[in-house]
């Protein structure tokens, strides 16, 4: 079967086995966020707590998804041809986060999330003083307003000229967008290192990590990666992707998986690796805390469910080549990268904060606000995220490495 133009759908609907999962998104994120609210009236503090494990997780796949675009971009691989309206679809949601994040920085406001924020204390405190003129709330804020503003830019100059390029066929366009993702991977590099810092590592600010941004920019693209495909795989029977994707092009999905879970945990081992050999009174609480008090049977099964279970079945060949399984293997990796970034963020507040925490350990608890704000902001997430989907075309008709992407598959 050779590639033909005149015989793809072109102009084909977003299929009903996807779509079908819009109206539940959307039942499930509204009621979510009902029940967020009443638990931000009953108890606020405990609700940002919940609340920034959620944004995290549903902001890492939309900023995932954004760097994974601009690498296919940037290589032309026929992988990312067949995913880029889903991984686009992805990326026209950051004004959702933005929206998204008003809660935590009410948190910031009023002195609830950060313990940075509590002018007396750092006054009192040697090393909160020293750190002052990072960690302080009219940089933090100025620092916020700018990583939106670089995310919002360029997701919207990926979005148009993409749009044009399906419109005109203008193969200028084409080179446009690869000149954009090249600075656009470092400022993205760039600006999620510091949201990673700013959000989350100054959580604990008396503990410092080299390695604790970059792993979680790559779980970020670990999650993308595997939402993208499952859509993809969701939609490889019906037109127009029917007939045209085919088990080369799931085994190169396949591999990504599998690539960034390695990645994922050689980067998580690392951090492990430097902390305990550096056996730093600053340094160790933040393991200590997350491997005693229960916590330790979270990290066992991060470590089989985050790692060794996915490596072993994404290096079954049989698996990839059908395609449909790796939506399965893709939701499992999702699921655990959300106990991970709970992992991550939940031992925070149970424990003591300073160069002695270690004496105050965590123990391990999750309550119902835990789910319901993950379910509240990926459900609606979702929803905008599947009308996204349908504005489009599911394929870029115009792009110059369209046949090359479908010859790659054996056509």
């Amino acid at each position: 079967m050779s590639y033909d133009a005149t015989q793809v759908q072109w102009d084909a609907p977003v299929p009903s086995v996807v779509k079908q999962f819009q109206t539940p998104a959307l039942v499930i994120g509204g009621i979510g966020a009902i029940l967020a609210i009443v638990a931000a009236v009953l108890d606020f503090r405990q609700f940002l707590h919940a609340y920034l494990f959620a944004f995290t997780f549903w902001n890492g796949v939309t900023l995932g998804a954004m760097v994974l675009l601009m690498i296919q971009y940037l290589t032309g691989g026929g992988w990312g041809i067949l995913g880029r309206r889903a991984m686009e679809a992805a990326t026209r949601n950051i004004w959702l986060m933005a929206i998204f994040f008003l809660p935590i920085l009410a948190g910031v406001l009023l002195n609830k999330l950060y313990i940075w924020t509590d002018t007396a204390r750092v006054h009192a405190d040697h090393h909160l003083h020293q750190k002052e003129t990072y960690l302080n709330v009219p940089f933090f804020l100025g620092r916020l307003v700018f990583y939106f503003t670089v995310w919002l830019v360029w997701a919207h100059f990926l979005n148009r000229w993409s749009l044009q390029q399906d419109q005109s066929g203008d193969k200028k366009l084409a080179q446009k967008l690869r000149n954009l993702s090249g600075p656009g991977l470092l400022v993205m590099a760039i600006t999620m290192t510091f949201s990673n810092i700013d959000w989350l590592m100054s959580l604990e600010p008396y503990w410092f990590s080299s390695m604790y941004p970059l792993i979680n920019m790559v779980g970020n693209l670990l999650s993308a990666i595997c939402f993208t495909v499952a859509c993809v795989a969701l939609m490889s029977d019906a037109a127009p992707f029917k007939g045209l994707i085919r088990s080369k092009h799931f085994r190169d999905f396949g591999n990504l998986m599998l690539a960034f879970t390695m990645l994922w945990t050689y980067t998580s081992l690392s951090q492990f690796l430097i902390t305990y050999s550096g056996n730093l009174p600053e340094e160790t609480p933040w393991y200590l805390n997350r491997l005693n008090g229960g916590w330790g049977y979270v990290a066992a099964s991060l470590l089989v469910g985050h790692f060794m279970l996915p490596f072993a079945v994404l290096l079954q060949r049989q698996v990839k080549d059908p395609g449909k399984p790796l939506i399965y293997v893709g939701a499992f990796i999702i699921f655990m990268r959300m106990v991970d970034l709970f992992w991550w963020i939940k031992p925070t507040y149970d424990a003591g904060h300073g160069l002695h925490a270690a004496e105050h350990l965590s123990h391990f608890n999750i309550t119902w606000m835990d789910v319901v704000t993950p379910l509240a902001i990926g459900g609606i997430w979702v929803w905008f995220y599947l009308r996204n989907l349908q504005q489009r075309p599911l394929l870029p008709r115009h792009d110059p490495n369209l046949k090359e992407a479908f010859a790659h598959g054996g056509h």
